[in-house]
């Protein structure tokens, strides 16, 4: 019969326990490496989402010249989202600080609508067309504005279908805090508009790209910016086609000329 002597019992315990303290020794000093790790990680990836919009920023400028259309990028201040569009009309023109802020979707299809009624009393007052018997043709009324309807109504964007443009966004790690182009007449912030906060920045097919500043901060809440962290700035280069990038909220006044780099 094999006995089992209380000393030897009490040495198998002794290891039991020494080989948890051991398990749990490793299991901390791995999760002690990955920690610093993933904060490595997030920080390179957040670095990322910084540089690839100012590449993207000068991918939209390298569009509008070579295809010669005028293309825009919209933004959504609280998710940091933001896409290309462009249009067929090349006769695009943005009046210099007439906007206070962008118009929504059914804000436009309001103005489109009371432009076509405006229209209909303009070719009213056009008079009809006249028929010329002698050279058996037909004489459109004269009236410059009825003449010249397609010039004048607003024209239709569409987001453009490239992948390397597609899914874009500063999120999960920043918002928009503030964004000023040359055709808003003050700064748009996320503040004041919360959720519908909103801006677009136009291209031009001769080589140039609106002059702009755009606030990015790290995000603590959906329209909160975390104040302990350190925003980011970018000023438009308008004929250079790129921004520029600089740490920290800088006060810049688009109608004043660049700064020099």
């Amino acid at each position: 019969m094999f006995l089992v002597t209380d000393k030897k019992i009490q040495r198998q315990r002794g290891f039991s326990i020494i080989e948890i303290l051991i398990v749990i020794a490793v299991v901390a000093g791995i999760f002690v490496m990955v920690s610093p790790s993933a904060n490595i990680i997030g920080l390179t990836d957040s670095a990322s989402k910084i540089s690839t919009l100012a590449g993207d920023i000068r991918g939209v400028y390298d569009l509008a010249v070579l295809n010669r259309k005028p293309y825009r990028m919209g933004f959504e201040f609280h998710t940091g989202k933001y896409w290309v569009e462009t249009t067929d009309r090349n006769d695009v023109y943005i009046a210099e600080g007439g906007l206070e802020r962008e118009y929504s979707e059914e804000e436009l299809a309001e103005k489109e609508e009371e432009f076509l009624e405006e229209l209909e009393e303009y070719q009213d007052l056009a008079g009809e067309e006249v028929q010329d018997q002698e050279k058996d043709q037909t004489i459109p009324p004269t009236s410059p504005l009825v003449q010249n309807f397609d010039k004048l109504k607003p024209p239709k964007w569409e987001k453009i279908d490239d992948p390397e443009f597609s899914g874009r966004s500063l999120g999960p790690y920043f918002i928009i805090t503030g964004m000023q182009a040359e055709h808003h007449s003050r700064m748009i912030r996320l503040e004041e508009y919360q959720e519908e906060a909103l801006a677009y920045l136009y291209f031009f097919p001769h080589g140039y790209v609106q002059r702009a500043v755009i606030h990015v901060a790290y995000k603590r809440g959906d329209l909160d910016p975390d104040p302990d962290q350190e925003p980011y700035t970018f000023t438009t280069q308008p004929y250079e086609g790129v921004a520029r990038v600089e740490s920290g909220f800088i006060e810049v006044d688009i109608r004043e000329e660049p700064r020099p780099k």
